[in-house]
């Protein structure tokens, strides 16, 4: 007999590894405590993993796989207990993108006689297949996508692309208005099976992060297609123009919350794409969103798979501060920061733009340590895994690998936030202000970032007006901002 071995991120029914399971072979899933310690996971994330492995194991041996599931302290202690039972002449698995659990496996392949499959449908692409279209540095992810429209075919009309446009990016980027208002997403009550796995979580991992209640998250197919089904009739149309946008009473706004089903496998990508190109919302919308997963999200594989190991250490800017604590608390008077932070720690999820022009645009201007900044992304997060994690932090957000990824940094001063949230409107520090005593924290600290890297950016297309902006500005101006970046930088802690 064979043992087919599947991984808590590859919980999905389409898997082409089925195709080769015979009435003899087993089924091994294996929840490994030693793994769910690899680094302090966000308790909900911890939540969603168990929970939904053993709803799938249910799925298989309904269907009439035999499946061998192990709570186990470690990945080993389990295969040596089902080495002794069944004595397979193969392990069979699905080839796995992250470079640790990688390691791993060729470890466990010096013993043992491994067979891979392909990771097809969890993705779009193969690994092989990711770095060959990807091509070589400087990769850019509007050629990438373009390639990924045509290939599969994907929002084209005679090989051209529907509505004469590659991406509608310019018309999704509305600010909020007063008064808008947003389609509730579908929660989703544990069951017997995760309310067990709370308790667990809650006895075993008492010192990792997070609110480990209300869990609301999907952790079957079926309810993954619920939930897509539900933004996909009530939530796309509004999604495109507002998802940039960010609102102090509607943190999820109609933002789909459904990567952490993708992510391991309740949906596979085509089915959510495919989805959205059935849908009635605005073509705008439609892209925008396919644009995320056929586009970034392969994307973002495709840079970690060409370019590990060594991107997880890269650090273009040295930058080496540490991040605060009001990362962990949220616990702060910067009220962006405090209401991008808040939604994390209680249910581990926030939308791109907080992700991206609020804690990563601090974590680059305040000088933060891009790895520690990697890793608290990676730990608190649902959604978060080393693959999609890396590229998006540390080439988009922190533009740390010095341009591989994206053409410039994606930094901004407090007015970016003031347009395109209500955020400022509860702070204390004032958007408009640079060198006050309320000055926003971004304002001074934009500039500074500016000076510093002048001479790096004065030649980049998408940057020389700011750098001319600065340089034009009296010296005694320069030197007042310059000051308040230092005093913002020292008393980090305390803001």
């Amino acid at each position: 007999m064979r043992s087919f071995w599947i991984f808590g991120n590859q919980l999905s029914h389409e898997l082409e590894l089925f195709s080769h399971i015979e009435d003899d072979d087993v089924i091994v899933m294996i929840e490994a405590t030693s793994r769910a310690m690899w680094r302090k996971y966000h308790k909900q994330k911890l939540v969603l993993i168990f929970s939904a492995m053993r709803h799938f194991a249910d799925e298989l041996r309904d269907k009439g796989y035999m499946v061998d599931y192990h709570e186990a302290d470690s990945f080993q202690d389990a295969w040596d207990d089902h080495f002794t039972r069944y004595e397979p002449e193969e392990i069979h698995y699905t080839a796995v993108t992250d470079a640790a659990m990688e390691k791993k496996l060729h470890q466990f392949g010096e013993k043992h006689k491994l067979v891979e499959h392909s990771d097809v449908p969890l993705f779009y692409l193969t690994k092989q297949e990711a770095v060959e279209t990807i091509g070589a540095v400087p990769w850019r992810m509007d050629r990438f996508y373009r390639q990924m429209r045509k290939r599969f075919e994907v929002l084209l009309e005679d090989g051209k692309p529907k509505g004469g446009k590659w991406s509608f990016d310019a018309d999704n980027r509305q600010p909020p208005k007063d008064g808008l208002t947003f389609p509730a997403p579908i929660h989703f009550r544990p069951d017997a099976i995760t309310k067990n796995v709370i308790e667990k979580v809650e006895r075993d991992f008492t010192d990792h992060r997070g609110d480990i209640t209300p869990f609301v998250w999907p952790v079957t197919r079926s309810e993954a297609r619920r939930a897509l089904k539900r933004f996909i009739k009530e939530r796309l149309e509004t999604f495109g123009p507002y998802q940039d946008a960010m609102l102090t009473d509607n943190q999820d706004m109609s933002h789909s919350l459904l990567s952490s089903s993708i992510n391991i496998g309740l949906l596979t990508p085509d089915v959510v794409v495919q989805a959205a190109l059935e849908s009635d919302a605005p073509l705008a919308s439609v892209e925008g969103f396919v644009r995320q997963i056929l586009g970034w999200r392969e994307y973002m594989r495709a840079v970690y798979v060409a370019s590990m190991p060594g991107y997880e250490s890269v650090n273009t800017f040295k930058h080496e501060r540490d991040l605060p604590h009001y990362f962990w608390d949220a616990e702060t008077d910067m009220n962006c920061i405090h209401q991008s932070v808040k939604p994390v720690i209680e249910k581990a999820h926030n939308h791109h733009i907080q992700r991206l022009m609020v804690l990563g645009n601090f974590a680059t201007l305040f000088e933060v340590s891009p790895q520690q900044t990697s890793d608290w992304f990676n730990e608190m997060y649902i959604d978060a895994y080393d693959w999609v994690v890396l590229p998006n932090v540390l080439g988009m957000a922190l533009h740390a690998d010095g341009g591989k990824l994206a053409t410039k940094p994606y930094i901004a001063s407090g007015k970016y936030i003031d347009r395109m949230s209500d955020y400022c409107k509860g702070c204390k520090y004032n958007p408009k202000h640079t060198t006050e005593d309320d000055a926003c924290p971004f304002n001074a600290l934009y500039w500074n970032f500016i000076d510093k890297h002048e001479e790096r950016f004065e030649k980049n297309q998408r940057m020389k007006m700011m750098i001319r902006n600065w340089q034009g500005r009296d010296d005694a101006v320069k030197a007042d901002i310059l000051a308040k970046a230092r005093q913002t930088l020292d008393d980090t802690d305390s803001l």
